[in-house]
């Protein structure tokens, strides 16, 4: 007989990505759209590789955002037609850059 294990709390974001710097993470499953304190997010499952808010890496977390990146990403996923892009999103490491401006830009490394 199998012993039920229960877990309680919430998953942890990514923290924002400082002006001027850039985190590297691999997506871990697909994008959803989420209610938060601030509005509607987009919610990126991620493991985190290089973040320089973070000194202990790598780890599991959610990436959310409202950025044009990730919308662009999210409609990307939707459409998936795309079979070229949704295994780079799958098995791919991912570049997100936030410039001194405040912008964002993803790269597939």
């Amino acid at each position: 007989m199998s012993e039920k294990k229960f877990s309680f709390g919430s998953e942890p974001n990514m923290r924002e990505v400082p002006p001027g710097t850039e985190a590297k993470f691999q997506f871990t499953g697909s994008p959803s759209v989420v209610d938060t304190e601030w509005g509607e997010k987009i919610k990126f499952p991620i493991l985190l590789y290089s973040h320089d808010s973070y000194d202990s890496l790598p780890i599991k977390c959610n990436w959310e955002s409202k950025s044009q990146v990730a919308k662009e990403l999210l409609e990307a996923h939707k459409k998936g037609d795309n079979k070229d892009f949704l295994k780079a999103y799958a098995d791919s490491k991912w570049q997100l850059t936030r410039f001194d401006s405040g912008s964002y830009w993803i790269d597939q490394l």
